[in-house]
């Protein structure tokens, strides 16, 4: 949606705050309806909701498709509630069908987002020149969700028994989810706000639109290498304290860059993306690796992407605010460098923490 954003609103008459709903609808589907993922996994199996999942993500696609302010709305709304579903409870069926390859999955699966994002940033404006619109650049993407949901048929047709969760885990009195949840959220916020304003920060800068579009294009494409392989670090250590420790420091590099030094952007853009990829593996694998057992997993990463979620909604429009009083970009990199740098004490009790046992 970004990259569309003002074709729609010129042709729809949308005001920015009307707008800016459709680019932070999906967050708060996320953080209010992740927490139901875990009490639908313990009552029906996981093939069969992930199945149902990617077919109700088709269909929001698709609406957004056909034009006009309520398709568009209930397109996201649908497609986002879909998501936050199989976000939740991925890692728990993750967790149930293997313990040695719990990493491998885990970092394909966060792969899969950055990819995800990376390819629909490059593709949605040549998508809607080469097919005549903003409207079938949106409705294309249900295509690869039925392709899934195609590919998760058979699994649910076979699939019997829901995920054995052990019900009543206090995760709201669990230090170690808070923990996880924070590191969620922080660096989501982290992550939205910098691919939300890193182009214009960069053209104010004075670079032309087009290549601060593709700095933020490649920052992305180098995330996807740590959003991999960070899970399977990850599983390999008792402690991931170390791997802590990188992503914040080169998120922080990168973020200091192109605040002091933004000639070198395209220099800069190799270590954002490094901390920033590798922070959201990180987040995706901590359930795996604390969850006592499939259920607490789920419950875990439900709260994780409820909580975060919900923080990283508010993050885009912190650093515009900011922006607005300021009336300059280097007070808002300045709150980008806070919320990275929190990251650190948010996440510490669980990457301290240890397997379970």
């Amino acid at each position: 949606m970004p990259p569309l954003l003002a074709d729609v609103r010129a042709e729809l008459g949308l005001s920015a705050a009307a707008a800016g709903l459709l680019t932070t609808g999906p967050l708060l589907c996320l953080g209010i309806l992740a927490p139901l993922g875990p009490r639908i996994a313990r009552r029906y199996p996981v093939e069969r909701i992930i199945a149902l999942a990617l077919l109700c993500t088709a269909i929001g696609t698709a609406l957004r498709g056909l034009g006009g302010i309520a398709p568009l709305y209930l397109g996201t709304l649908m497609a986002g509630a879909a998501i936050a579903l199989t976000q939740v409870v991925t890692p728990a069926w993750v967790r149930a069908k293997t313990d040695q390859g719990a990493g491998l999955l885990t970092g394909l699966f966060s792969t899969a987002l950055v990819a995800g994002a990376t390819i629909a940033t490059f593709t949605a404006i040549p998508f809607e020149e080469a097919l005549g619109g903003w409207e079938p650049s949106l409705a294309i993407w249900a295509l690869p969700a039925l392709i899934g949901f195609a590919v998760w048929v058979p699994y649910a047709l076979r699939a019997r028994e829901p995920v054995a969760a052990t019900v009543g885990h206090p995760l709201w009195r669990n230090r170690t989810a808070w923990s996880i949840a924070l590191l969620m959220g922080l660096q989501s916020m982290a992550f939205f706000s910098t691919i939300s304003w890193l182009p214009e920060i960069l053209v104010d800068d004075g670079m032309s639109e087009g290549y601060a579009g593709f700095l933020s294009g490649v920052t992305q494409l180098v995330q996807m290498i740590p959003a991999f392989a960070m899970p399977v670090l990850a599983a390999r250590r008792e402690t991931q304290l170390d791997l802590l420790l990188v992503i914040v420091g080169t998120a922080l590099v990168g973020l200091l860059g192109v605040m002091l030094l933004p000639d070198l952007s395209l220099l800069w853009m190799v270590p954002l993306g490094i901390g920033q990829g590798g922070a959201l593996g990180l987040a995706l694998m901590l359930p795996v690796l604390r969850g006592r057992d499939p259920g607490e997993v789920a419950g875990m990463t439900a709260m994780a992407m409820g909580v975060g979620y919900l923080i990283a909604a508010g993050g885009p429009a912190l650093v515009g605010a900011v922006h607005d009083i300021s009336d300059e970009w280097n007070w808002p990199l300045g709150v980008l460098l806070v919320m990275t740098i929190v990251q650190l004490p948010a996440a510490l009790h669980a990457v301290m923490k240890g397997k379970p046992t």
